[in-house]
């Protein structure tokens, strides 16, 4: 079974493109409908906070998706500045829906979606990996 990997520029088109094909691959490879759409969902938030917050980009990110039999692995690597996904930021959830800013919200659905989230920052560039646990059928 082979992995998936694009690079891409840090544009809304490509990352709605690129969040698309990983789906349908890891569909296509076997991978359950909710562990493949969490993955897409993960893929999602980390390129767009990389488009939103990582200011002037030297070039493409990259996503690799691997398929194994209890998970998927996922690497999204970027030239944006240091940033790890893993930080605790406060989201105040409490407040009504309405009253409460728009966003910070998608990395705690990251953490909550994923069974592993790690970052380094590796020459120069961000690396964000993750994986998320297949459903086995018993």
């Amino acid at each position: 079974m082979g992995d998936f990997f694009v690079d891409l520029p840090v544009e809304p088109a490509a990352i709605s493109s690129v969040t698309e094909r990983a789906q349908a691959f890891l569909e296509e490879s076997g991978v359950d409908t909710r562990a493949a759409y969490h993955v897409a969902l993960v893929l999602d938030e980390l390129l767009t906070n990389v488009a939103t917050h990582g200011g002037a980009m030297e070039g493409p990110a990259s996503v690799r998706l691997g398929v194994l039999p209890d998970r998927v692995m996922g690497e999204v690597i970027d030239c944006g500045p240091p940033f790890d996904p893993r930080q605790q930021r406060r989201v105040d959830v409490s407040t009504e829906t309405q009253e409460r800013p728009i966003g910070g919200l998608g990395l705690l659905l990251v953490a909550r979606v994923t069974e592993g989230l790690d970052y380094a920052r590796v020459e120069g560039r961000n690396r964000t990996t993750f994986w998320i646990r297949r459903a086995t059928s018993d």
